[in-house]
């Protein structure tokens, strides 16, 4: 009896071992909690209209704000695949909070953090990415831009990319990669 106690506990174990240590929304949930936390932005998803010679069994969604942001969400059926939350640059200071407010909303809505969590990994990637678009313009790279991406657990890629005409931040889904 012992044994078969001590067998349940191990695959107990090892079974939850085996799911991602950081889940990620669904499509669905991702949708509605961005609308609720991002509700002074007036966020609407609309169908978007995807023209490539590759097929793709992804739905894509367009997604408007009352403010200067503006954003693509791809999923597949409920499987978040791949958002990107985009400015032009130069940007004045009050599209650049409404961004960054859009970034953490949409943080809150994938994965679940904090505003803190996500102000602080937020900033961290705004400050590299800046420094990095520096860089590349005392370089004079051909290709001007500054880019940086953290790795989360469970397969999710943050990313955040600056060029001189605009400022993107992506969520990578697990099921994108």
């Amino acid at each position: 009896m012992r044994i078969r106690s001590t067998i349940f506990a191990l695959a107990a174990v090892w079974t939850a071992s085996l799911e991602p240590a950081w889940a990620i929304a669904g499509c669905d949930a991702f949708t509605n909690a961005l609308r609720t936390e991002a509700s002074d932005m007036q966020v609407a998803f609309g169908r978007a209209v995807v023209v490539s010679r590759t097929r793709s069994n992804a739905d894509v969604f367009d997604v408007t704000t009352n403010v200067d942001v503006d954003a693509t969400l791809s999923c597949r059926g409920d499987q978040f695949l791949r958002f990107e939350a985009r400015i032009g640059e130069p940007a004045n200071a009050r599209t650049t909070t409404n961004f960054e407010r859009f970034q953490a909303a949409a943080l809150k809505a994938a994965l679940g953090w904090d505003a803190a969590r996500s102000r602080n990994v937020l900033r961290g990637m705004n400050t590299d990415a800046s420094e990095y678009l520096a860089a590349s313009r005392q370089r004079g790279d051909v290709y001007v831009a500054g880019k940086t991406e953290e790795h989360e657990p469970g397969g999710v890629s943050l990313g955040l990319m600056a060029t001189g005409v605009d400022r993107t931040f992506v969520i990578v889904g697990p099921a994108d990669e």
